[in-house]
């Protein structure tokens, strides 16, 4: 998989051996599938998972989120003065309302429909980092596809068109169309 990576210039050959120094102290079996090939993509650095399990206070964790997706692009996007306006602000339970940010000094907003501050609104998620693809580059965000029920994380990877088309024929996986 890193050769992979490296040969498709989404890594460099010095983070492939790094990640592969770490795995090698817990790793013991082989990836395979999808799935964990899509969980391997974000420790190589090429990938940022929205998480469908609990994160406790969704609406922090966007934030984070954002702010892991614009650092895959090596500093080519900001994201600064995150807030979010629920919809029933005193309610701390309450996940509905808008994100609101700025990328690149630009002011962006997305509506968020999760019942539950615990849970992200995966769709929001996917479309907020897809914003964060850089103008100025070939490179954009895609989502990787889940085969079978949705119940997964969701792993927005940023690559052009051939890299995405390289990681399908040498690695099985396959995109879902921008959302945006």
């Amino acid at each position: 998989m890193a050769e992979v990576l490296t040969d498709l210039g989404l890594i460099t050959r010095n983070q492939a051996r790094k990640v592969l120094d770490e795995a090698a102290s817990y790793a013991s079996e082989p990836i395979s599938g999808p799935r964990e090939i899509a969980d391997a993509l974000e420790s190589f650095g090429v990938a940022v998972a929205i998480h469908s399990e609990d994160v406790d206070f969704a609406d922090e964790h966007y934030a984070w989120l954002l702010n892991e997706a614009a650092a895959l692009t090596g500093g080519k996007v900001t994201v600064s003065d995150y807030r979010f306006e629920k919809s029933s602000p005193d309610d701390e339970d309450c996940g509905l309302g808008t994100m609101h940010f700025t990328c690149n000094g630009t002011p962006l907003s997305f509506g968020v429909e999760q019942e539950s501050n615990d849970y992200l609104d995966m769709g929001a998620a996917q479309e907020a980092i897809e914003a964060l693809s850089p103008a100025d580059d070939p490179r954009d965000f895609r989502c990787v596809k889940q085969e079978g029920p949705h119940f997964d994380d969701d792993f927005m990877v940023l690559a052009t068109a051939e890299q995405r088309e390289g990681l399908q024929r040498h690695l099985g996986i396959t995109f879902e169309p921008p959302l945006g």
